[in-house]
């Protein structure tokens, strides 16, 4: 488990999959993540996606975030981990809106950038965000990330396409 001031990150686990649905449900959680198709998921779907999260894979390292009570209010993960190129996919997503807005985000990004860098001893972390995610974007820029570029017209939601932001922490960056 990895632990901050009001946060904590424990390894996702099976049971973690009806919380996942239920955010998952909501229209205006499902809309950040950048991975979304657009097509509905099912409970189905959430929980076979859930049981591979809890299974240990060397690519990849999924977290529930906890609030400091114990209540679970999002996922965080590094993924497609190249040991070779010492770097890393990054993804946050809050689920419990409450809490949006918060800093919650931030918290759990520098714990997660501390822990690829200090843990797994990575050189970058990176990510790609949709450009109409305005908090996603504050919330990593405030953590340390620079938008490396931008590819435009990726993603198709809501009628329109959207721009999606690369960005990236190199460890030399990151204020330890």
């Amino acid at each position: 488990m990895l632990s901050a001031k009001r946060i904590t990150l424990r390894p996702v686990i099976e049971d973690d999959w009806e919380m996942r649905y239920r955010w998952l449900s909501d229209p205006d959680i499902n809309k950040c993540p950048p991975s979304g198709t657009g097509i509905p998921l099912t409970p189905a779907t959430v929980r076979e996606r859930t049981l591979i999260y809890a299974k240990s894979d060397p690519s990849r390292v999924d977290f529930t975030v906890l609030q400091e009570d114990g209540t679970a209010i999002g996922n965080a993960h590094l993924f497609n981990v190249n040991p070779w190129s010492r770097k890393a996919e990054f993804g946050v997503w809050l689920g419990e809106k409450s809490v949006w807005g918060q800093g919650y985000g931030t918290e759990v990004t520098r714990v997660l950038a501390e822990f690829a860098f200090m843990r797994l001893n990575l050189h970058k972390v990176y990510l790609s965000v949709d450009a109409d995610n305005f908090g996603g974007i504050r919330c990593y820029e405030k953590a340390g990330f620079k938008k490396d570029g931008v590819l435009r017209d990726d993603v198709f939601k809501n009628g329109q396409y959207v721009d999606r932001i690369i960005m990236s922490l190199l460890k030399k960056e990151f204020a330890f």
